[in-house]
């Protein structure tokens, strides 16, 4: 009988399509790649001509299916792309033949052997005149990625997304990948997977990006993210098409949900409430895990003699707010400390603008989102700023403009010297010539001074002139008899001490 029932689930498992991460520098061409395969224009669509979100699509090549993950490229995206390598089965290194190895190239590097997942690496835009992937070679060899050619084990293609050109070759190579790692699902079984993104809908309400990992997920089932039950009312394709199922591997959208899911948690699907609330009960209570929507009580770690920055984030993906959040925080410096009072998805509505109200200066920031019409009419009348923007990196620079805008320069008084007054030449008008002795630092002329009489404050003024030894001097060093203009207020008498200092205005500088 043992035998039989291992035949049986043997008999179950299929070959699962690979799920393939795409990763590599900024514009060195990982979404031309996919727009060659999907026969679409996705990056003409992106404002700035960058990914900024992170898809999954499929794509069916004669018999066999792939599910690509685009990741964005920017330094603004590091989580995007640890989790879509996190979830993938093979990767995709993207590297321009013509630029070579980028910042973002380590990084994807690096992302790679975290995830430990085998790759391929693709040698785009080979077809421009300047391209040159044996040089490419050498660099990826010095950060230890050797290719077939060069004794290594990690297969190579240089393609042209442009053009087509050796783009059959890379699919090809990705699923020789795949057959060497025995990619195995059970599409009878219920559907589980990971939330790849979620976003806030004026439509259609809360809707999340789902990537079935196993089993198959029908319309009409319940789902279990977290420790919340959703029904699948609305389930579509990567290409927003409606299905009534979806099997492994696939990536689909679901909209219509009470709740935005965490990106990165888990789901499993169930055929009705009741299996869905006995599964929750078995989840631990601490296993529970905060919503997107999220007050911050983060203060930066040190916010000692720092100007503060409050911000209310919104953005239309959370894989954004993550992106912008982040950058947010990275703005903090000696100088200034930024601190995150609140963030979620979805668009600027009148809520946000009375929690920016009730907190002393805090400006909205937005990304790739609108203010609805009563959020904006609200705004002015509470004197709330907001800050929005499609492209992530412009949105930053406006924030950055922002923050020196809104908080005033830091002015430091700087102690220069002392001089002890002997002898009043002449008094007229508010001005006085007196001639003294510089007993510590140094006079400098157009410093300002205390008058210091008996230990108490006297008066103050500049020092319009000096002079030292009958001719004009810009400074009069400590030990040296000097003259000395002054303008001001409070009478100058032998024996006072002018103690002098000049402002220092430090402005604040990213």
């Amino acid at each position: 009988m043992k035998k039989n029932t291992e035949r049986k689930e043997e008999t179950q498992k299929k070959a699962r399509p690979p799920i393939v991460v795409v990763v590599g520098h900024i514009d060195h061409g990982k979404t031309t790649i996919l727009d060659w395969y999907r026969k679409s224009r996705v990056t003409a669509g992106e404002s700035g001509g960058i990914t900024q979100h992170m898809g999954a699509y499929e794509v069916v090549a004669g018999t066999r299916r792939f599910t690509f993950i685009d990741t964005p490229g920017h330094e603004a995206f590091p989580r995007l792309r640890v989790r879509g390598a996190k979830i993938a089965d093979i990767g995709i290194l993207v590297v321009a033949a013509d630029e070579g190895v980028k910042p973002q190239t380590r990084e994807a590097i690096a992302v790679l052997r975290k995830a430990e997942i085998p790759f391929v690496v693709a040698f785009n835009k080979s077809d421009k005149p300047d391209a040159n992937p044996e040089r490419v070679k050498q660099e990826l060899a010095q950060e230890e990625v050797l290719v077939e050619s060069y004794g290594g084990q990690v297969p190579s293609v240089s393609v042209s997304a442009k053009t087509g050109e050796h783009m059959d070759d890379l699919l090809e190579t990705i699923g020789l990948l795949a057959e060497l790692e025995e990619l195995e699902c059970d599409p009878e079984k219920s559907a589980e997977g990971v939330v790849l993104e979620c976003e806030m809908d004026p439509r259609r309400g809360v809707s999340a990006t789902l990537l079935v990992r196993d089993g198959t997920l029908h319309k009409g089932d319940i789902v279990v993210i977290g420790r919340h039950e959703e029904a699948v009312k609305i389930l579509e394709d990567s290409a927003g098409r409606a299905v009534v199922s979806a099997g492994p591997s696939s990536p689909v959208s679901i909209a219509g949900l009470g709740e935005a899911p965490v990106v990165g948690d888990v789901f499993r699907a169930f055929a009705s409430l009741d299996a869905a609330a006995e599964f929750i009960r078995t989840i631990p209570a601490d296993e529970d895990v905060s919503r997107n929507g999220t007050a911050f009580s983060e203060k930066t770690k040190s916010e000692g003699g720092r100007a503060v920055f409050t911000v209310i984030v919104k953005a239309d993906v959370f894989g954004s707010l993550e992106a912008l959040r982040d950058a947010l925080a990275n703005l903090s410096g000696e100088q200034v400390a930024v601190r995150i009072l609140w963030s979620d998805i979805g668009d600027i509505n009148e809520t946000d603008i009375k929690r920016a109200a009730a907190t002393h200066m805090v400006t909205i920031v937005g990304f790739r989102v609108r203010a609805t019409a009563g959020a904006r009419e609200l705004a002015r009348a509470q004197k709330i700023r907001i800050v929005s923007g499609d492209v992530i990196y412009d949105l930053i620079d406006r924030v950055k403009e922002t923050v020196v805008e809104l908080i005033p320069a830091e002015v430091k008084r700087i102690d220069l010297g002392k001089i002890k007054v002997l002898k009043i030449f002449r008094k007229e008008n508010g001005k006085q010539v007196v001639g003294g002795r510089v007993t510590e630092g140094k006079a400098v002329k157009g410093a300002r001074f205390d008058l210091v009489r008996m230990r108490d404050i006297a008066g103050s003024g500049t020092i319009a002139g000096l002079q030292r030894e009958h001719s004009p001097a810009e400074e009069v060093a400590q030990g040296f008899e000097c003259g000395i203009m002054t303008e001001g207020r409070g009478q100058i008498e032998e024996g006072d001490e002018l103690v002098m200092w000049q402002e220092e205005t430090k402005k604040i500088v990213f």
